[in-house]
């Protein structure tokens, strides 16, 4: 009654139903490591396109280091024709620089 509303059933109804709309927030924690945030992320794509992606906490450099190779060795060679030892240089200095900006 205090917010201008009919007292009946569908009316109260719809009141709560406005409110969660406005005021409910879903939080979704996923983790990175593995590959099913990778297939997840594949099949909804509106979890990572619709929604605010949140770091909490930092990633470790031998973690960055993995993820960077791992990305490296999915590019085509045809994209990328470097050695071993430089792939390995070139995540090391993805990793550096991801630290870098979390500075």
């Amino acid at each position: 009654k205090s917010a201008g509303m009919q007292d009946s059933p569908e009316s109260r109804l719809n009141f709560f139903v406005s409110k969660v709309k406005r005021n409910l927030h879903v939080v979704l924690a996923f983790s990175p490591v593995g590959d099913t945030f990778r297939i997840r992320a594949r099949r909804f794509p509106g979890l990572v396109n619709c929604t605010v992606i949140d770091q909490f906490h930092p990633w470790p450099r031998d973690a960055l280091i993995s993820v960077a190779e791992r990305s490296l060795d999915n590019v085509p060679s045809e994209y990328l024709d470097l050695g071993s030892e430089a792939k390995k240089n070139l995540a090391m200095h993805m990793a550096e620089e991801h630290l870098s900006v979390a500075k």
